[in-house]
């Protein structure tokens, strides 16, 4: 794995923390993305975009039959499953930390169909698992705030 793979993969990094760096890596994406204002064409952008880049760098990587499929130092689906979290929901502190906690908690616990859904191949069960929660946790914060 080349450099460039690594810094996406790891979100600059933020995956070679040594404790929990799925959990670090959804609150640079929450502290990133509250300063994104909640313009639908921005907010969608900058989550495409990202969508985009873990699709394609997850399937690098497993293109390279690496042995560990979901390795805690790739966190590019946690920012992504993040985001989505996030997707145009009020700038609000206590929104924002709601979805922080309900989306770790799907992410970790992977409840359901989470948890199957992450068994995909290709690297598409990486980023998948991360987006269900997000979109989950999505669902429940706009019932919540709105």
């Amino acid at each position: 794995m080349n450099k460039f793979e690594k810094n996406i993969l790891t979100y600059f990094h933020i995956g070679n923390i040594k404790y929990a760096p799925g959990t670090f890596a959804s609150f640079v994406a929450a502290l990133i993305y509250f300063f994104i204002p909640n313009s639908l064409i921005l907010q969608f952008s900058v989550l495409l975009f990202h969508i985009c880049l873990g699709f394609y760098f997850c399937y690098i990587y497993s293109l390279k039959k690496y042995k560990n499929e979901d390795p805690g130092f790739i966190v590019i689906d946690e920012v992504v499953g993040m985001m989505i979290s996030l997707f145009l929901i009020p700038k609000l502190l206590s929104a924002y930390l709601l979805a922080f906690f309900i989306f770790r908690f799907l992410d970790i616990f992977k409840p359901s169909f989470i948890f199957r859904v992450q068994n995909i191949g290709s690297g598409v069960g990486v980023m998948m698992d991360d987006i269900v929660s997000g979109f989950i946790t999505l669902i429940i914060v706009i019932g919540i705030f709105n």
